[in-house]
């Protein structure tokens, strides 16, 4: 009888690691699934072995697994694989607009060009020969209007019509 107390230990310890293992290794929940069914396994050896040692058993995989995935959570950030599964083949943060980009439109302060559609307050210019996402910074501007660039912030145009 003692055997299954041993077993029921050794195979909960198990579902314990499997489960730290699941949150470094994406493996679509098939190492989860493993560790679901090792747990069970070494609870039912448990409570072979008497009903207050499958209860603890119960206890212990209730409090540790959420602590598991909590610090797993934390950790995995900053493993290579959690780089990987964040910021893709590079590892490394990237910007979603390039550089490039914005300096690009930081050059269209002060440019003046043409509403393409009407701005309610958000619509499409053509400023420089480039159509442009813009952002009125009053309600409404019919298409057609003469409009000149009062400030770029990150990758919005802000514009007013000209007087």
């Amino acid at each position: 009888m003692e055997s299954m107390l041993a077993w029921g230990i050794v195979l909960l310890a198990a579902a314990l690691l499997l489960v730290a293992l699941e949150v470094f290794i994406p493996s679509a929940g098939i190492i989860s699934i493993t560790a679901g069914l090792v747990g069970i396994a070494g609870i039912v050896c448990l409570f072979q072995h008497s009903v207050l040692s499958g209860i603890i058993g119960i206890l212990v995989a209730l409090v540790l697994v959420p602590i598991i995935l909590v610090f797993g959570a934390k950790v995995m950030p900053a493993t290579p694989m959690g780089k990987r599964l964040l910021f893709g083949e590079s590892g490394k943060p990237e910007p979603v607009i390039p550089e490039e980009s914005l300096n690009r439109l930081d050059a269209l302060l002060g440019a003046e060009g043409d509403a393409l559609t009407d701005l309610r307050p958000v619509g499409i210019a053509r400023i420089d020969g480039q159509r442009i996402d813009v952002l009125a910074e009053i309600a409404f501007i019919p298409a057609g209007a003469k409009i000149k660039v009062t400030g770029v912030s990150g990758s919005q145009v802000k514009v007013r019509p000209c007087a």
